[in-house]
Order: structure tokens, then sequence, then C-alpha cells
């Protein structure tokens, strides 16, 4: 596996300016291409907002690219999504920042965070298909 880490960014409710930013810069740097890169910054911060209402007020944002995929990975240590153990929220029928961070970016995977605990959100795009 090869694998390029652009970004690693703790967050709270404040931060969200800079996750917008930082995110922004570095896909500039890795030279993904408008109108892409807006898209997938927006699909990122409705995911880093997600992790801030329902999971705990605060996550954890890593941004790389392995294998020719560009992912963004928001985790937190709320109760989340996947609540208190069923599968029900593996959905994102029901919840209007993850059903349009899936809809701007076509991929979005949802999982218990590490340790079991909280909510891991994950976008990813082909990066041939987004570059200069």
């Amino acid at each position: 596996m090869n694998e390029n880490c652009l970004l690693r960014l703790g967050f709270t409710r404040s931060d969200l300016p800079l996750v917008r930013a930082r995110v922004a810069e570095s896909l500039f740097r890795a030279g993904v291409s408008e109108p892409v890169r807006g898209t997938f910054v927006q699909a990122a911060l409705e995911i880093a907002c997600n992790a801030i209402v329902h999971g705990g007020g605060s996550g954890h944002l890593v941004l790389h690219v392995t294998d020719g995929e560009l992912l963004c990975e928001v985790t937190d240590h709320g109760p989340g999504l996947l609540g208190n153990g069923t599968a029900q929220a593996t959905s994102t029928h029901s919840n209007p920042g993850l059903r349009l961070a899936e809809a701007l970016t076509g991929r979005l995977k949802l999982c218990r965070g590490p340790g079991g605990q909280g909510t891991s959100a994950t976008l990813a795009v082909r990066l041939e298909a987004v570059s200069n």
C-alpha cells in the first residue's frame, strides 16, 4: 500500500474555518483541480460538522492519498451514528450533512471509530479523476 498523508488535524467547533482552509490548501498542493477541489472541501467540512454536532464536539481529520485514491477520514469519540451497537445508523438517509457529503463525492463509508468508540466517516475519490 502506497500512502501519502497530506494533513492531520484535530478540531472543535471554533476550528471549522481552519478545517476548510487547511483541507483546501492541502488539496491545492496535491494538484487537485477545481471544481473537484471545492466540492471535496465542502464534503469534508460536512463530515467535520457532523462530528461536532453528533460526535461529542470534536474530531480528528486525516487527508491522505492511498493507492491512487484521495481519502478524507473524520473520526469522533461521541455516541456516533452507530449508537448503542445496532446497525441502524449505517445509512445516511436521516442525516442531511452526510447525505450531502455522499452526494458530493459519490463515496462515503461509515464505521465505528478507533477502539469501537465514536464514528469514522471516510470520503474517497480516484485521484486520476481529479488532478490537474
